[in-house]
């Protein structure tokens, strides 16, 4: 078994030892030297290899074992394990170690990787070329397929160098076309972008016990239908719940409010079978202070910050002269031609009543050939899954 795979074998070694040496003496690959239009020259040049090196397939005998099936599967399960090793590893690119000397901790700066998966990319087109060289009306999916995967591989690589991300802080009100990047440059965008409106959904209140300088890990929450519940020997209830409320300088009994800055508050009894204590408890706010009740043993009833459960930024987008609304959540971005706009952060302190969002906009002009191939790869793949045993049959029959 092992003498089948030698030739694998060796060449996966080579692919490491190769990686390693130019991770040790060039450092991390840097993916600025294919940014445009170094990346479309370089990848023309490779696809225009790939014929050459499918036209001579005969006359080099090291070309012809990129045609082999062990080896074509052999480079995809090398892919994936080396895939689910990064996974393993944490990516924040420390240096330290040797995972970190070997680029293991950057994955996509590293030599090793790009290597087996340029590697992968190769046998890929070497094959899809030869399947449109050979055309055969029955492995017609097959053949979409492989084109479809290998022009992912080939945006992927040869659109590193392009990809741009950069931070744009809006605050409510004002229009801006500035961002900045990762090295704290200021760019402008070719659009101009103003906060509407910021909003924010609240997981409900948490109330712990606070002693010793932590929270328990019991807690109660407290909603519409839930107002009662244990923390070790304490009973809680909730007697009155206000979610959005506030007080008056000097006074300890909050009132309903629809106020910037307002915040929630809950009337809470606590008693451990002998002892018994009541109060407001509330998280504050950055213009109300929080509330606690204290506890015997010098601890006490607090209720932390409460969870964002979804936040959303609401905005209007003009370019060329066209002004359009986007709402812009977390996982839900805004498209905006090639750039797209994703909900990053907001002002904590200020919390639901935020002013000022935090977006991230990235740009990646490889991204509609990325797409377009893994829509067309997708189709192809259900129609071989619904009719596939009918076109092999076919095919056999030829």
């Amino acid at each position: 078994m092992l003498q089948q795979y030698k030739q694998t074998i060796i060449r996966c070694i080579c692919l490491l030892l190769a990686g390693a040496a130019l991770q040790f003496l060039a450092g991390p690959a840097d993916a600025t030297l294919l940014a445009y239009p170094w990346g479309v020259i370089a990848a023309v040049n490779y696809l225009y290899l790939l014929i050459i090196l499918s036209s001579n397939r005969e006359k080099w005998q090291w070309v012809q074992s990129l045609y082999n099936r062990r080896e074509y599967i052999s480079s995809i399960a090398a892919m994936l394990l080396l895939t689910l090793l990064f996974g393993t590893i944490r990516q924040d690119g420390a240096p330290d170690g040797l995972f970190g000397l070997l680029g293991f901790t950057q994955m996509k700066t590293s030599w090793i990787f790009i290597l087996f998966l340029f590697n992968l990319m190769t046998m890929l087109g070497l094959r899809a070329i030869e399947e449109v060289r050979l055309f055969r009306k029955s492995r017609l999916p097959i053949t979409i397929v492989h084109l479809s995967f290998f022009l992912i591989l080939v945006a992927a690589v040869f659109g590193s160098g392009d990809k741009m991300r950069v931070t744009v802080t809006a605050v409510q009100g004002e229009p801006t076309d500035r961002a900045v990047t990762k090295d704290g440059k200021v760019l402008h965008l070719p659009f101009t972008l103003r906060l509407k409106e910021f909003s924010m959904d609240e997981y409900p209140p948490h109330i712990y016990i606070y002693s010793g300088g932590t929270l328990t890990k019991d807690y109660v929450a407290i909603d519409a239908e839930t107002r009662k519940g244990s923390i070790g020997a304490w009973q809680i209830e909730c007697i009155e719940y206000i979610d959005s409320a506030g007080r008056m300088p000097g006074d300890s009994l909050y009132r309903p409010m629809k106020h910037v800055g307002a915040t929630t508050a809950a009337y809470i009894k606590a008693t451990d079978g002998t002892r018994a204590v009541e109060g407001w408890v509330s998280c504050g706010s950055h213009v109300f202070p929080a509330s606690t009740i204290a506890l015997p043993d010098s601890a006490m009833l607090v209720m932390p910050q409460r969870e964002a459960k979804r936040y959303l930024s609401r905005v209007e987008i003009e370019t060329d002269g066209e002004k359009s609304d986007y709402e812009i959540s977390v996982n839900h971005p805004a498209t905006v031609g090639s750039w797209k706009i994703y909900q990053s952060a907001y002002d904590r302190t200020r919390g639901k009543w935020s002013t000022i969002t935090v977006l991230e906009c990235v740009k990646d002009g490889w991204y509609p050939i990325v797409e377009t191939a893994m829509w067309i790869a997708m189709a192809v793949g259900v129609v071989i899954f619904i009719f596939g045993s009918r076109l092999k049959r076919k095919e056999d029959e030829k």
